[in-house]
């Protein structure tokens, strides 16, 4: 029997303001859609030489023609937008999961600013925005790799499942990195898989998180549910008798129920469910089976995970709250 254990930590910051006005997201009509299901299932192949073009999204902005600043604020007709992915590189890439030695240098274009190519955080690489009137602003984001010949000697052992993400957020110019002015702030996830000279290598579990942030009070008093992570298992077995199962269980040491718990241990914990994509909510652990196979006749899943089931006719005490969500791969 093997054993793969990974963990999804989410965190809930619960504090009291007051609202005066509408903020500034509200004055500027923005579209964001994405169209990354297909890079975030692994059924996209990436290429040695590399791509280009892959359509992960559209942005778009204008002035809001129903909600205006309040007196005294104006419009920002000068916006920026800064694409951030992992915070250890200095460049985009997709990294292979178990062995960050095996990559491919990743970048984003922007059809609406011609010959621009989005590979780092550097001020080069953001993204400027000039709208005036009621005039639209906007494009279409595509993911891009380069060619690995010459950086690699060849793809040995590369075959398996490469995973980043990208972070985008908008702001008025003058108020960069001022969270007070933020205006978007959306995460898009990829997982993209190699399968070039040779067999697949390893077994692999992973985890990836939508969201370090969740509104419990929104999901409270809507008695919505929210995604909050998808989970990846990737295998070279095609052998029909072996068995995979994937626990979902509370991450917390000696604990029996999801939950948000504060971080100075003053507050009682917040209790919630977890479920399997239209899978039933449960209030401790989930076992799903691996039932499913790629086009290599490989053992292959992936889904997602959403948490709700918050009660009602609760007010909880203010202050910072962590959660953990255990994922682990048992193979018998």
């Amino acid at each position: 029997m093997k054993r793969l254990k990974f963990y999804l930590s989410i965190v809930f910051i619960f504090s009291f303001g007051i609202l005066l006005g509408a903020p500034p997201e509200y004055w500027y009509q923005i579209q964001w859609n994405t169209n990354n299901t297909w890079l975030n299932n692994s059924s996209q192949q990436l290429v040695w030489t590399g791509f280009t073009g892959k359509d992960t999204g559209t942005f778009g902005v204008q002035r809001s023609s129903s909600i205006a600043p309040p007196v005294g604020m104006s419009y920002d007709s000068n916006l920026t937008m800064i694409v951030s992915s992992e915070p250890h590189l200095d460049e985009f890439r997709l990294t292979k999961v178990g062995d960050p030695t095996k990559y491919f240098r990743a970048y984003l274009t922007f059809s609406k600013v011609s010959g621009l190519e989005i590979d780092s955080t550097l001020e080069n690489d953001y993204i400027a925005i000039s709208i005036s009137g009621s005039s639209w602003w906007g494009g279409n984001f595509h993911l891009n790799t380069r060619s690995n010949v010459g950086l690699f000697p060849d793809d040995t052992d590369f075959n398996g499942i490469y995973r980043t993400y990208f972070r985008f957020q908008l702001y008025p110019t003058d108020h960069l990195f001022d969270d007070d002015y933020l205006l978007l702030d959306e995460t898009m996830h990829y997982n993209l898989k190699y399968w070039g000279s040779g067999t697949w290598t390893a077994t692999s579990l992973a985890v990836t998180p939508f969201t370090n942030y969740v509104d419990v009070i929104g999901l409270q008093q809507s008695s919505a549910s929210m995604q909050v992570g998808s989970v990846e298992f990737a295998s070279d077995d095609s052998n029909n008798n072996r068995t995979y199962k994937i626990y979902i269980t509370p991450g917390e040491l000696g604990s029996t129920q999801f939950a948000f718990h504060r971080t100075d241990g003053t507050a009682p914990a917040i209790t919630y469910s977890v479920r399997i994509n239209n899978g039933i909510f449960n209030p401790s652990s989930l076992i799903r089976t691996v039932t499913t196979k790629d086009s290599n006749n490989h053992w292959y899943d992936f889904f997602t995970l959403s948490i709700g089931g918050f009660q009602t006719n609760i007010v909880y005490k203010a202050g910072s709250y962590v959660s953990k969500i255990k994922v682990e791969l048992v193979s018998e």
